[in-house]
């Protein structure tokens, strides 16, 4: 090795600029992105040629298998309707809800009061969203129930403002939306931000990047505020009564 090969190799390195780091990192980026480029190519050219190679008896066993899917589905349909989905209605009493909740997987309750003007308002525009829904979600049962005719059940549910939609699934409290709060704090919400809320958690299939809205809009809720204060509409007279654990199982 020549003399000014070893000074060359001995110089020491200055430090690295911000820009030679901004271009190390850009350098990586892209070829972990190339990387995994490459990696879906491989697994879609895979799964064009799986779907070249299928034969007759193939693709009779995957017709088979959707037209027992679709049986299947008919057959649940069919059994929702008769447990009511595809409606909203009212409950007369507790005892009729515990059945709704027993009977139905998924059950989202409207809890309301109508004893002045306002609570009357609110209910009105929030059984417009029920209706709706219900008749577009068979896989959820909709109804809806007057707090104040039963205080047992409130109580045990702890519900305390007015209006609440709870939600049940296998016979356990699930979710609730306690007034217009969580839809943007507006009466002027609209069914697809419900629907969007209630599908948060699992109370209704509803998956934003698949299904279509029901009513294309430009915002998800109109936020023009007519409840200045941003609380909930209003508390019910039975917020006075004592907690309770509202996750504990509700089944009689």
């Amino acid at each position: 090795m020549s003399e000014n090969q070893m000074r060359e190799v001995h110089l020491p390195q200055g430090p690295v600029s911000a820009e030679q780091k901004l271009a190390q990192v850009k350098a990586k980026v892209t070829q972990q992105v190339m990387r995994a480029v490459q990696d879906t190519e491989k697994q879609i050219d895979k799964e064009i040629e799986t779907l070249e190679n299928l034969n007759k008896n193939d693709l009779e066993g995957i017709r088979r298998k959707r037209m027992l899917e679709m049986k299947r589905k008919q057959e649940k349909m069919a059994e929702w309707r008769s447990q009511g989905h595809g409606t909203y209605n009212e409950i007369g009493d507790q005892k009729d809800w515990f059945e709704e909740v027993k009977r139905s997987e998924r059950v989202i309750t409207l809890f309301y009061r109508n004893t002045t003007n306002d609570s009357n308002k609110y209910t009105q525009i929030l059984d417009k969203h029920m209706q709706q829904l219900a008749q577009k979600h068979m896989e959820a049962r909709f109804i809806k129930i007057n707090a104040e005719k039963a205080p047992f059940l409130a109580e045990r549910l702890n519900i305390v403002l007015l209006p609440t939609v709870l939600c049940t699934k296998n016979n356990y409290t699930h979710d609730r939306i306690e007034g217009f709060d969580p839809l943007g704090g507006t009466e002027n919400f609209s069914t697809q931000t419900l629907r969007a809320r209630l599908g948060q958690k699992g109370c209704i299939d509803y998956d934003p990047l698949v299904d279509k809205p029901l009513n294309p809009e430009k915002e998800l809720y109109n936020t023009a505020k007519s409840n200045k204060s941003g609380k909930a509409i209003y508390a019910s007279k039975l917020a006075q009564l004592k907690d309770d654990d509202d996750w504990d199982d509700i089944s009689d």
